[in-house]
């Protein structure tokens, strides 16, 4: 067996086993599906590599929550080579292989589709040789090498290549070096990179968060520069984005960089400035505790269930903090529920650009705990939940709250009660209207559509309420100093060139939106 090189000097197209230590890759650890694929995909005279995330995280010692393949079969001659394929995605095409309920996501080699545009150009004589102000990718279909598709990626830990016949990783883009050095950064210029495709900023959030890793200085400049162009992206990938930075075990440290980053300004000024609170606001103070314990508590939660809590209930749990007092069961002091949940809840859904049916979601998941947090009187009666479609996810809820106030009892739900006499008590007897389908609650339209337009049908101004906005606060962020953020932020003290002003469109607000100013 050949010498192995030293991982400080691993250069584009080195192949070599996976380097010594921990950081090895045993056939054992490669799900059974994934290799089948690359053995098929072989069989027929194609390449074909394990890619991205599961090398990485193989690498690191974690297990992958899935295996992607790339191959140079095109999509049409992966649907002739697999009958359990089902070809998806319109800016970037690519080839889902089912067996069962597990998915294998296998794409074709690709080139950067800025650079082969150009290429075409210059062939064309249409090129000018000047680079285009706006970078952002809109399709991205331009078939290439593995080379090339490596070098295409957004971060060298995900440019790596495991070829399962040889048990070697091959890596184009020094990817070895930065995984050992736990760094995060971008393959080529961080400038262009991220303004080709702005969630790239997000995703480093999110590696650095879930992996404990550091961001390199130069990327993280550029992604400073560059958050604001965030807006230009579809609005389902950085709501999806969103959700996955909460969804990996990671939901406190991922929110700790949004905030520390000034990211969070971005993608909800509200949120932000609610966790901006002054510290000698003691209902305020208790509000952003909260925020942070549940945070911790779904994070718990998480890497103790096999199953990936939904988008609904990662956004119950954030819109919960100024709402838990008012949802406690022996709470009175505001009759109508409903519209206090609806009203706390809107401006974040609006910013964050939440589906309809997730924030519908959420929003019957926090009026469900309503009814399912524990009562000073055991023999009331509540109205029958089991089997509805947010039962499952309110319960999950109860129970993440539970552990983030048994860990900390200062965080325990509050009675608010309405001066005696002027409300009466209300018995639960049955399912309240308030849980059934709302058809006029805010966020992005998804699904199946409305009914037609008819009486009844139109949401009024009169029901979405007065508008309240709270002028802007300039504390210093609020975090519990108990628990240290792990992942260290890169100082721009030494970095010659200055952060952009905040951006003009981020607009005023405060957390909890309206509730806030009906707590009085």
């Amino acid at each position: 067996m050949r010498a192995q090189p030293a991982l400080s000097s691993v250069l584009p197209e080195v192949v070599s086993h996976a380097t010594g230590g921990q950081m090895q890759i045993k056939p054992e650890q490669i799900d059974s599906d994934a290799a089948r694929v690359v053995e098929r995909l072989h069989h027929f005279h194609h390449m074909a590599y394990l890619v991205g995330g599961c090398v990485r995280d193989l690498l690191l010692g974690r297990k992958p929550k899935d295996f992607d393949v790339a191959t140079s079969a095109k999509p049409n001659e992966l649907r002739r080579i697999f009958r359990n394929c089902r070809i998806i995605g319109r800016r970037f095409r690519l080839a889902h292989i089912f067996f069962g309920r597990k998915i294998i996501e296998t794409s074709t080699f690709r080139a950067n589709p800025r650079t082969a545009a150009e290429d075409e150009e210059t062939q064309n004589g249409n090129g000018d040789g000047s680079e285009k102000s706006d970078l952002l990718i809109r399709h991205d279909n331009a078939f290439g090498t593995a080379e090339e598709d490596a070098r295409r990626r957004d971060f060298t830990i995900n440019g790596l290549f495991y070829d399962v016949e040889t048990g070697q990783v091959i890596d184009h883009v020094n990817g070895l070096a930065d995984l050992e050095a736990r760094l995060v950064r971008t393959i080529g210029d961080p400038d262009i990179r991220l303004r080709e495709d702005p969630v790239r900023i997000l995703r480093a959030v999110k590696f650095a968060a879930r992996l404990d890793l550091t961001i390199e200085p130069e990327t993280y400049r550029r992604m400073m520069e560059h958050k604001g162009e965030i807006a230009k992206c579809a609005q389902a990938r950085v709501s999806e984005e969103f959700f996955r930075l909460l969804r990996g075990g990671a939901a406190r440290r991922s929110f700790e960089l949004l905030l520390g980053t000034g990211l969070l300004d971005v993608l909800s000024p509200d949120l932000s400035r609610g966790l901006k609170q002054d510290p000698a606001d003691e209902q305020g103070r208790v509000r952003v505790a909260r925020f942070w314990a549940y945070l911790a508590a779904v994070d718990r939660w998480t890497l103790g269930h096999d199953a990936i809590p939904s988008d609904g209930l990662l956004l119950a749990a954030l819109l919960l903090p100024p709402l838990r007092d008012a949802l406690h069961p022996d709470s009175n002091a505001f009759p109508n529920l409903g519209q206090l949940v609806l009203q706390s809840a809107q401006p974040i859904v609006e910013q964050l650009k939440v589906s309809r049916r997730d924030s519908e979601l959420a929003r019957q998941i926090l009026l469900a705990t309503h009814y399912l947090f524990p009562s000073r009187e055991p023999q009331r009666r509540r109205p029958k939940l089991e089997g509805r479609e947010f039962f499952e996810d309110a319960q999950n809820l109860v129970e993440i709250v539970t552990d983030a106030e048994n860990a900390d009892p200062t965080l325990v739900g509050r009675v608010l009660s309405a001066p005696e006499g002027s409300v009466e008590a209300a018995v639960d007897e049955t399912l309240p209207p308030d849980l059934q389908p709302s058809n006029e609650r805010p966020g992005r339209r998804r699904g199946r559509r409305d009914r037609r337009p008819g009486p009844g049908n139109e949401p009024t101004r009169a029901q979405e309420g007065p508008t309240v906005t709270a002028p802007a606060e300039t504390h210093a962020p609020i975090l519990d100093p108990r628990v240290p953020v792990r992942t260290p932020i890169p100082s721009l003290t030494d970095l010659p060139a200055a952060l952009p002003a905040r951006p003009a469109f981020l607009g005023a607000g405060s957390f909890g939106g309206r509730w806030s100013a009906r707590a009085d």
